[in-house]
C-alpha cells in the first residue's frame, strides 16, 4: 500500500494522510507506531489503515516506523474508536493515552545551521571574537546538526542562546523521535545468560573473561551482581549484546508475596463462582456484579475464576482503583500465579511500563493487575475482566481523554466476548440500576469468612450530647472513653476527619435544625476566617 491513514496526538478529530516510502510499503501495519513531519514538529502517529487511494492535495512522507509488530491490535483499536466518539474525544489523544509511547521512544531537540546562519556566521567571523558562545555555536553546527544535550554539554550556558538564535533564525529546531534502547536500562534490571562461544573472532581480554564465566556458570545472572564479581562486567555484557554475542533481556518487576495456599470456598462464594464458570464455559460476554460485605472473601472468587480461564488458554485481567492497593493484590496473585502476572500503574519508570507492556503483548504474562489505564493492556485472547471496588471515583480520567475506567471494561469485555466480573460492597447506582434492568448478573456474599463478626459502629447523637453536658466539645464522652481505654492498654487510635472549612455544618443545640443551601439539602460548611457559610 502506497499510503496511510494517520491519528496524531492532537486535538483535532480527523485523519491525516501520509505516502509511505518504498521500504515501509509491506511493512506498515495498521496498529503501528510511525514518525511524522506535523508543521515544524515531528508527532509519533498509530496507523489506522494503509491503502492506494492517492489524495487530491500534497502528501508528506512517513520518516520511520517504531513498530514492526503493531502495539495496538485490532480490538483495542476498536475500543480507541468507541472511547472517541462516546467521550466525545478526539481518536489521537484516546490513542496516545493507549499505546506506550513514552515508554519506547525518546524525544530530543536537533539543531541545524540556516542559510541565512551561514551568511551571518560569515560576517561574524570577521568583526567578532571567535570565543563568543553565540559564534562557538553557529560554528559547531555549521559541520553537522546537533543535539541540544551535546551543545548543552559543550556550552552549559547555551540554553538561553539557542532560543535567541532560533528566533532570529540563525538556526531551526527539529523533534527526533527514536526507539530507546533497553540495553540502557539500570544493571539492577538486567538479566544475562551465555548462548554461544564466538569462533574465529577476536575478542578483548575482558569480553573473553565475560563469556566464560557465563559458560562456565549456565542460567540467568543479574547484570548488577556481575558487576561485583568481574570488573566493568555491565560495560562489557552491553557491548557483546549488541553484537548479539550474549543473551540479555530486561527482568520483570517482581514483587514479595506471602505464602498463601488456596482457601476452599463457601457455599456462598462457590455459588457465585459456579455462575461466572458458566459464563466463561459459554465464552460469550455476560455482565455481572459481586455485591459482597467487606471481608467476605470476594478476591478468592476472583482468584478461583482466574485460575479456571488460565486453563482455558486465555488470559484475565483485574482493575483495582489506588496504586496504594496493588502491591497487597498482587502479593495474594503472584503467590497463586508466579512469574504469568504482570503489574502495571503509573508509579512505574518509563522502562518498567515498557517491560510489562512487552510481556502482556507477547502473551509471556496472561494475569494483569493494574489501576484505571491497565483496561488498555494488549491481553491475548482476554477471557475474564475483574474490576475491583467498581463505585470508586478514581476509576474516572480526569484528564484527557476523560473516560470511566470501569465501564470502558464493561465495553472491551463486550467487543472480546469475555465476561466482566464488577465487586463491591457498596456498588454506584448506575451499576445496581443495571442490575435492575436485568443487564448485569447479581452475584451476593452476604457474610463474612468463617462468620467473622463485623466491626461495631456506634452512632453518638450529639444534639444529646449537649444538652446532657452543656458543654460544646467535638468529642463525644464515650469516644473520649474509648480513647482512655487506648491509651492506657498501650494501643494507638485513628481518627478520620473528611471535611473542609472550620466546621461542616451549623446546628441549632436546641432543636438540632441544620442550616442548609436555600436551593438543595446540601448542608452549608462554616469557613472561620472568612466568617462565611458555603
Amino acid at each position: 500500500m502506497r499510503y496511510c491513514d494517520l491519528s496524531l496526538p492532537v486535538p483535532v478529530d480527523q485523519l491525516f494522510t501520509y505516502e509511505l516510502p518504498e521500504s515501509l510499503r509491506h511493512r506498515a501495519l495498521p496498529g503501528a507506531r510511525v514518525v511524522v513531519p506535523f508543521g515544524p514538529r515531528k508527532l509519533t502517529g498509530v496507523i489506522l489503515a494503509t491503502h492506494d487511494e492517492t489524495p487530491a492535495y500534497a502528501v508528506k512522507r512517513v520518516e520511520r516506523l517504531l513498530d514492526e509488530v503493531p502495539v495496538l491490535d485490532a480490538g483495542l483499536l476498536q475500543l480507541a474508536k468507541w472511547i472517541a466518539h462516546y467521550y466525545c474525544a478526539p481518536l489521537g489523544e484516546v490513542l496516545r493515552s493507549m499505546a506506550p509511547t513514552t515508554a519506547e521512544t525518546s524525544r530530543s531537540k536537533v539543531y541545524t545551521l540556516t542559510d541565512t546562519g551561514r551568511d551571518v556566521l560569515r560576517q561574524l567571523l570577521f568583526q567578532t571574537d571567535d570565543e563568543e558562545p553565540a559564534i562557538q555555536i553557529l560554528r559547531l553546527l555549521e559541520r553537522r546538526s546537533l543535539s541540544a544535550a551535546h551543545l548543552l554539554k559543550k556550552l552549559p550556558a547555551a540554553k538561553s542562546i539557542l532560543a535567541t538564535l532560533e528566533k532570529k533564525a540563525w538556526i531551526a529546531v527539529e523533534q527526533d523521535i527514536t526507539a530507546k534502547d533497553p540495553l540502557r536500562a539500570p544493571a539492577e534490571q538486567l538479566r544475562v545468560r551465555f548462548t554461544l562461544r564466538p569462533e574465529g573472532l577476536k575478542l578483548p581480554k575482558a569480553e573473553r573473561e565475560l563469556l566464560a564465566f557465563l559458560e562456565l556458570h549456565p542460567g540467568e545472572h543479574n547484570l548488577a551482581e556481575l558487576d561485583q564479581t568481574l570488573k566493568n562486567a555491565s560495560q562489557t555484557a552491553r557491548a557483546l549484546a549488541r553484537r548479539q554475542l550474549l543473551g540479555i533481556r530486561q527482568a520483570p518487576l517482581a514483587l514479595t508475596a506471602s505464602d498463601r495456599p488456596p482457601h476452599a470456598l463457601n457455599p456462598h462464594q462457590l455459588a457465585a463462582f459456579d455462575r461466572i464458570k458458566a459464563s466463561l464455559d459459554a465464552q460469550t460476554f455476560e455482565a455481572f456484579l459481586l455485591q459482597g460485605v467487606t471481608g467476605s472473601g470476594k478476591t478468592e472468587v476472583y482468584l478461583t475464576a482466574i485460575d479456571h480461564v488460565l486453563t482455558q488458554g486465555r488470559s484475565a485481567l483485574l482493575l483495582v482503583p489506588e496504586i496504594a492497593l496493588t502491591p497487597a493484590v498482587a502479593g495474594q496473585f503472584f503467590t497463586r500465579f508466579g512469574d504469568r502476572v504482570a503489574i502495571l500503574h503509573s508509579a512505574f519508570s518509563d522502562s518498567e511500563r515498557a517491560e510489562q507492556w512487552r510481556r502482556i503483548r507477547q502473551g509471556e504474562a496472561t494475569v494483569v493487575v493494574a489501576t484505571r489505564s491497565g483496561v488498555f493492556a494488549p491481553m491475548k485472547n482476554l477471557g475474564l475482566l475483574l474490576v475491583d471496588e467498581e463505585h470508586d471515583g478514581s476509576y474516572k480520567q480526569q484528564e484527557a481523554p476523560r473516560y470511566h475506567g470501569r465501564d470502558v471494561a464493561v465495553v472491551r469485555a463486550s467487543q472480546a466476548g469475555a465476561t466482566v466480573v464488577l465487586g463491591s460492597a457498596t456498588p454506584s447506582l448506575e451499576t445496581r440500576y443495571n442490575v435492575e434492568r436485568e443487564k448485569y448478573k447479581l452475584l451476593e456474599l452476604p457474610e463474612r469468612v468463617a462468620h467473622r463478626p463485623m466491626p461495631i459502629v456506634d452512632i453518638v447523637d450529639m444534639r444529646q450530647e449537649f444538652l446532657e453536658t452543656r458543654t460544646q466539645n467535638p468529642f463525644s464522652r464515650q469516644l473520649l472513653d474509648a480513647l482512655r481505654e487506648r491509651l492506657d492498654a498501650g494501643e494507638q487510635t485513628m481518627l478520620l476527619l473528611n471535611r473542609r472549612g472550620f466546621s461542616s455544618f451549623v446546628t441549632c443545640r436546641s432543636c438540632g435544625e441544620r442550616v442548609e443551601c436555600p436551593n438543595c439539602a446540601v448542608t452549608l460548611t462554616y469557613h472561620k476566617r472568612d466568617r462565611r457559610l458555603l
